[in-house]
């Protein structure tokens, strides 16, 4: 059956290619869109395994960047049990390198109290050093730099040579390398040459790195941290001119307004950055009834991830962030399922027309066969073999080609993108690839044999 099959695709080349093809771009393309989110998602989970402390940041604020804190609450921190090291942070965007403007990829400037930072146990940056050495003390006050392997390539710079940071000259002390595209975009140098070159309100602070005396104590740490900061007067981060708000975005205003409204069923609406925060003498409503929390690790990620307005800071570990992370990465597999959907479909309407082309012209044959005792099991089972070899075919060719593609993009830009088409992907894509042309060929398959045998011969 399956080399009459083959055969009857082989006699109508042309047909057949043109529905192989459909299915192959429907295929590779699918690959290629769910290979962002699973780059996406593996570049995640590697930069955020680097960062075992905690992170303390203005609430509100997305990324450092945009954080501003108080300096003089350093101390409060040092006094929370648990606390072993508190480094201060100061991330500013360089804008030019070398005389060049720097828009895509971004290159961040972290000014780091460099004393405290070689005093950590663990400390991003010093602890990938590829090329020559870390900042160290001699290096307070002045503009030497350490920089990724990837930013030094680009500039073709040497160890020891001087260029042009942000309008200022800085040195080349050392080299650092993650392998992680979200983490080999920063330049580091003193906290106080950076506070000065930026001019950076000197009151302020980006943010706090803290190590606690015991990684396992992170998450009672971040609770007694929060008991200090409850009740105290901040500033939450609300989105300037130079960063689009969600409201000043179009099309993120509809994609949110989407998720709104599909999970509404099932959940309450977040709350907004326009409401007004609550007092700390205020309770929290977060009764059981409107979350509608199904289990209890649902709760307690729930819990983690909430913000409490009494408390000026936002208090978090990297498994918080890669939490966060992964709801994005949920609204980003919807919006890729609807355009996957859309070139599935059309691959689909062309396998339909392939085989009910293919029956048409088949009509004598299919009811002479059936006239010398085929069975309506046997028709059926030509014409699915047929469509099947189609969405196998489709299958193995876009999946090859998929993979060629996502290579191919990773070599051509290493500093802008990883995409990663997993093994488990792959087999997906294929599979659903042979479900989708079975499918396809089904109502031509039903057509076929339901036609009895004379009917069949008098319309040929």
């Amino acid at each position: 059956m399956f080399r009459f099959a083959l055969s009857n695709l082989l006699n109508r080349k042309a047909r057949s290619t043109l529905a192989l093809l459909g299915l192959t771009v429907a295929i590779a393309g699918m690959v290629g869109l769910f290979s962002i989110v699973e780059g996406l998602d593996r570049i995640t989970e590697e930069s955020f395994s680097r960062i075992p402390g905690i992170l303390v940041m203005q609430t509100g604020a997305p990324i450092p960047l945009f954080s501003r804190l108080p300096a003089e609450w350093g101390e409060d921190l040092k006094k929370v049990e648990g606390v072993k090291i508190v480094c201060p942070e100061i991330w500013v965007r360089v804008n030019v390198l070398e005389g060049k403007m720097i828009l895509n990829p971004p290159r961040f400037l972290l000014g780091v109290d460099v004393e405290l930072w070689n005093a950590l146990s663990h400390a991003l940056y010093r602890d990938d050093l590829v090329e020559g050495r870390f900042l160290n003390n001699d290096d307070i006050g002045t503009r030497n730099v350490v920089l990724s392997e990837s930013i030094q390539r680009e500039m073709k710079l040497k160890l020891g040579e001087s260029f042009s940071l942000n309008g200022e000259d800085a040195t080349l002390v050392g080299v650092y390398e993650t392998g992680s595209i979200l983490i080999d975009v920063t330049i580091i140098m003193d906290i106080g040459s950076v506070r000065e070159q930026a001019r950076f309100d000197p009151t302020a602070v980006s943010a706090y790195y803290v190590e606690a005396v015991d990684d396992d104590l992170n998450e009672e740490v971040i609770e007694d941290i929060r008991d200090v900061f409850r009740g105290r007067k901040g500033d939450r981060w609300v989105p300037t001119s130079s960063v689009l708000s969600i409201e000043e975005n179009p099309l993120e205003t509809m994609i949110e307004g989407l998720d709104r409204w599909l999970k509404s069923a099932s959940s309450a609406s977040p709350p907004q950055l326009s409401e007004e925060p609550k007092s700390s003498s205020e309770p929290l409503d977060v009764s059981p009834a409107e979350d509608k929390i199904v289990t209890e690790d649902d709760l307690e990620i729930e819990e983690r991830l909430q913000v409490d307005e009494s408390i000026p800071i936002d208090v978090q570990t990297a498994d918080t962030w890669g939490e966060k992370f992964g709801d994005f990465m949920s609204e980003l597999d919807f919006i890729m399922f609807i355009l996957t959907s859309i070139g599935m479909t059309i691959a689909a309407l062309g396998v339909v027309n392939t085989m009910l082309m293919s029956v048409s012209e088949r009509i004598i044959e299919i009811g002479i066969l059936k006239a010398n005792g085929w069975s309506k099991k046997h028709v059926l089972s030509l014409i699915s073999y047929e469509s099947g070899i189609l969405g196998f075919g489709g299958g193995c060719l876009g999946c090859l080609f998929g993979w060629i593609a996502t290579l191919i993009v990773n070599v051509s830009f290493p500093d802008r993108v990883e995409l990663y088409a997993s093994p488990q992907l792959l087999c997906f894509s294929l599979f659903f690839s042979i479900v989708l042309g079975l499918l396809a060929g089904l109502y031509p398959a039903i057509w076929a044999m339901r036609m009895m045998p004379m009917d069949a011969i008098r319309r040929g």
